[in-house]
C-alpha cells in the first residue's frame, strides 16, 4: 500500500513539475496595442504591468481589462492572447465633448460626463493662440456637482445630435443646478433647465422664428415652463402662451 501511494505521489509531483515547465514556456514575446490615439504605448504598458518575458497566462485577460478601465481615457478594451506569445490589446478611447472650467481649473469631459484629464495648462495656451475647439461648461464642479454636470453634457449631446448649433458658434453652458442650466450661443442666453429637450427646443424654434420676423432685440429666452416660453426683450417682457 505504501509503495502504491509513493508511486501516485511521484507521478503527481512530476506532472506538476511538467505543468510548471510548460506554463513557464508560455511567455509574452510581443505586445501589440491598437486604437490608442491620446494615450501612449508607454502609458498603457505601465498600467497593464506586463512585459516581454513575463507569463502569458497570468495575470488573466480579465485582470488586464480591469487595470485598463482604471484609465479615464479608456472607454473599452479587448485583450487577445495567443499561445505563440503575442498579447494584442484593442483600445477604444473616450472622446472629449466639452471643457469644464471650475475654480480656475479646466478639465476635459467626455460624452458620459466623465473627467478625462486636467486640461488647465493646455487651455491657457489655447486661449492665447487660437479659439477653443470645444464647448465650455462653466462654474459646475465636475467632481462634487455630478448631477448638474451630467445634465449639462446631456444638453450638449442633444444640441449637437439635432444640429441646433453650428461648428463655428461659441457654446457655453452654465448653472448651479440642473433646473438653472443655461445654454449660451454666441453670448445669447437660453435658459433650458432640466430634461425634456425635444419639447423645449421645438418651442424655441417657433418663438425664435417669430423674434426674427419682428426684429426684436432680446436679452434671453426661458424654456423651463411647460405651458409657455418667456422672452425678455431689451425693454419689456413678452409671453407666448
Amino acid at each position: 500500500m505504501k509503495s502504491k501511494k509513493w508511486i501516485i505521489f511521484t507521478i503527481a509531483f512530476f506532472v506538476l513539475v511538467l505543468l510548471f515547465l510548460v506554463l513557464k514556456g508560455f511567455t509574452v514575446k510581443n505586445i501589440v496595442i491598437i486604437g490608442n490615439k491620446h494615450l501612449t504605448e508607454k502609458e498603457i504598458r505601465a498600467v497593464i504591468a506586463i512585459k516581454e518575458g513575463s507569463s502569458i497566462i497570468y495575470p488573466s485577460s480579465k485582470t488586464l481589462y480591469e487595470r485598463l478601465k482604471k484609465i479615464a481615457w479608456i472607454k473599452d478594451a479587448i485583450i487577445r492572447k495567443d499561445l505563440n506569445g503575442t498579447v494584442t490589446i484593442y483600445i477604444k478611447e473616450s472622446s472629449p465633448v466639452a471643457i469644464a472650467i471650475f475654480n480656475d481649473k479646466a478639465y476635459l469631459i467626455d460624452y458620459e460626463a466623465q473627467v478625462l484629464e486636467d486640461f488647465t495648462q493646455q487651455i491657457q495656451v489655447s486661449e492665447n493662440q487660437k479659439p477653443l475647439f470645444l464647448p465650455l461648461i462653466k462654474n459646475i464642479d465636475p467632481f462634487k456637482n455630478r448631477e448638474t454636470l451630467e445634465e449639462a453634457v446631456k444638453l450638449l449631446n442633444f444640441i449637437h445630435n439635432k444640429g441646433f448649433v453650428k461648428p463655428e458658434e461659441e457654446i457655453i453652458i452654465s448653472g448651479s443646478n440642473p433646473e438653472s442650466l443655461t445654454l449660451h450661443i454666441n453670448d445669447f442666453p437660453i435658459i433650458v433647465g432640466k430634461g425634456d429637450f425635444e419639447t423645449k427646443f421645438a418651442k424655441y424654434l417657433v418663438v425664435n422664428s417669430e423674434i426674427e420676423k419682428r426684429g426684436l432685440k432680446v436679452q434671453y429666452i426661458d424654456l423651463r415652463f411647460p405651458d409657455k416660453v418667456i422672452v425678455k426683450p431689451v425693454q419689456q417682457d413678452l409671453k407666448y402662451e
